[in-house]
Order: structure tokens, then C-alpha cells, then sequence
């Protein structure tokens, strides 16, 4: 089960500044893997050292006209850098400094949440576990990994729900079509190209509208 962020201090550990809240964007970063989390932590100070240091690397290094900001991931607590184009940008993303209180609460949350989904998983209660994938409110990083325990330990019926749902994470999504693949293969099942529904790999004639298959 993924690590989840305990007694990670969410102060810059160059410049000891409060981290902020940022939204994290539509679109990805780098490797193109997603956030799978609403936010990040950010250090918006622009006299960190960390920041500051940034724009002569990436100029002498990269050539390049930009720096990159502190970065904080809320669950894994893993540091890390985000790239930045000037002094103003990602600024207006800003959610709000991080209060203490709220921050505990949240994390507390989160534990929970991987917990509840770890104990679906050993019990296989694969109903529950589509449960918190479905729930598009729920932390992303969980539904992620949930995702990923129904390609586990799913079944045949658990198909149809994630077929039919529109999932707004694109990174979800694809692990849903992977797990869907997963699944397939256990049960020598595929889609009938015709009308979706499930037949066995080795069908000739779609046994649910009679169209005949092609290898």
C-alpha cells in the first residue's frame, strides 16, 4: 500500500517558509503520470535560495529562460521540483496557506481512506472497492490504487460498472482500461466489437447478437 505523508514538516526546508496549497493543473508535468491529488504543497517565496539558484541552473545547464519552485506531494510526501516561467506564474492557483488543524484532519483522512481500502482488498470485497473508485470526490491517490486492486482481484461483474462510467482523471481512467485488460485475461474474456457485450476469447459467433467474429 502506498506510504502515506505522516510528521512531514510542510515548511520549505531551504528558505523555512510555510508551504501553500496549489491547484494542481489540467494538464501534466514532465513524465505525464498525473498528480492524482487535488493540490500540492508549493513554496511561493521568491527569495528561497531553492528558487532563486533555479534560473542560473536552468540557464547555464538547459539554456533555458525559467526556474522551478520547491515542490511537496500531500500523500507520498515526496519532494520534488515544479518548473515555473517567471516570478508571477502559478500564483493565481494558490488554494490557501496551510493551517495546521486543517492539515491534520486531512491527512488523517487520507490514512484512513488507504486503510479502509486495504482492508477491502485482503477481505476481496471487490463491491467496496469499486465503491471508493467510483467515488470522484474521493483522494485520488486512493481511487488510483483502487484501480489498480480491481485488475487484483476483480471479476467479470465489476466490468460493466467500469465501462459505463466516465472517469474525470485522465491518469484513473487508464488505469481502469489496464485493470479492464487485466481482468479480460483471467477469465479468457473479451468485448464483442459489435455490441460490448462479454464473450469468451475463443467465440466464433457472438452469442449475443449473433455476429460472426473475425481473429
Amino acid at each position: 500500500m502506498e506510504k502515506v505523508m505522516e510528521d512531514k514538516q510542510t515548511v520549505c526546508p531551504h528558505c523555512g517558509q510555510s508551504l501553500n496549497k496549489w491547484s494542481t493543473p489540467s494538464f501534466n508535468f514532465s513524465d505525464g503520470l498525473g498528480w492524482c491529488t487535488p493540490f500540492l504543497y508549493v513554496c511561493f517565496n521568491d527569495e528561497c535560495s531553492f528558487f532563486k539558484n533555479s534560473w542560473k541552473r536552468m540557464s547555464e545547464v538547459y539554456g533555458q529562460e525559467m526556474g522551478y519552485r520547491y515542490m511537496l506531494h500531500p500523500d507520498s510526501g515526496e519532494s520534488s521540483s515544479i518548473p515555473t516561467g517567471n516570478k508571477s506564474a502559478m500564483k493565481g492557483d494558490i488554494i490557501d496557506a496551510i493551517s495546521e488543524t486543517q492539515e491534520k484532519e486531512e491527512l488523517e483522512q487520507r490514512k484512513k481512506a488507504y486503510q479502509m481500502l486495504t482492508d477491502y482488498f485482503i477481505s476481496e470485497d471487490v463491491d467496496s472497492i469499486l465503491t471508493m473508485l467510483l467515488a470522484e470526490d474521493g483522494f485520488g491517490s486512493v481511487r488510483l490504487k483502487a484501480a489498480e486492486h480491481i485488475g487484483e482481484i476483480g471479476d467479470l461483474h465489476a466490468i460493466e460498472a467500469l465501462a459505463n462510467h466516465k472517469f474525470t482523471n485522465e491518469v484513473i481512467q487508464k488505469r481502469v482500461n489496464e485493470s479492464i485488460k487485466q481482468i479480460h485475461k483471467k477469465n479468457f474474456t473479451m468485448e464483442c466489437p459489435f455490441c460490448a457485450e462479454i464473450i469468451k476469447i475463443r467465440a466464433k459467433i457472438c452469442k449475443h447478437c449473433g455476429k460472426e467474429l473475425t481473429e
